[in-house]
């Protein structure tokens, strides 16, 4: 599924008719098209920020240039390795480390580790059932600003906890969890079932 072709679908939603290229967005210009575009990756940062298999990266490192060390403009969370910032001293303002116990953006020379770094990925990179429902939940969300129809609502929310539901299930089949030998996050075996992020997943929004 290509972004055209989502944007075609959420203004589907509403009965607009489909557009046959995706509207620049950096002329500041109000269509429906504009607006649907505009909503799906508003959308696809919201899902993507919940940090998924597909989008987390492990154990990354970053270089310190000159005192100070930033994190990439796509990262939209991340988690510092406690074995490297093992008093807590460390958090991000903006997209830059910074040494809350020397209230300092000057790191010296050393280099920082984190355990994880959730990234925004573009919409080819995502897979298909991230992409579904993050049309299906744009369009809920755009027929609901656009026209605030009950009956669109209801129908588009099933959608949506549908497509849901399969992200889900792609997501835990890639982990391969089992009450045998406990998830791939690091537990002990034996440990029982263990889905990343816990029950955060199952949350229907």
């Amino acid at each position: 599924m290509t972004e055209l072709e989502a944007t075609n679908a959420i203004l589907a939603i509403i009965g607009e008719a489909p557009i046959d290229g995706l509207p620049d967005l950096t002329t500041n210009e109000i269509s429906d098209s504009s607006l649907a575009l505009t909503t799906l990756r508003e959308v696809s940062a919201d899902v993507q920020a919940e940090g998924w298999s597909w989008n987390t990266d492990k154990d990354v490192q970053l270089t310190n240039n000159a005192g100070s060390v930033s994190l990439p403009s796509n990262a939209l969370r991340w988690v510092f390795d406690p074995n490297w910032d093992v008093e807590g001293r460390y958090t991000v303002r903006g997209f830059s480390v910074y040494d809350s116990y020397e209230q300092s953006y000057d790191l010296g020379t050393e280099d920082v580790s984190l355990a994880e770094m959730v990234v925004q990925l573009g919409w080819d990179d995502l897979p298909f059932h991230a992409q579904e429902f993050i049309k299906i939940r744009a369009g809920r969300i755009y027929a609901d600003r656009m026209i605030n129809s009950a009956v669109i609502y209801s129908f588009t929310a099933a959608d949506e906890e549908r497509a849901r539901g399969m992200l889900i299930r792609a997501e835990e089949a890639h982990q391969r969890n089992n009450v045998l030998h406990g998830s791939r996050r690091g537990t002990i075996r034996g440990d029982a079932f263990f889905p990343a992020r816990g029950n955060r997943y199952r949350r229907i929004h």
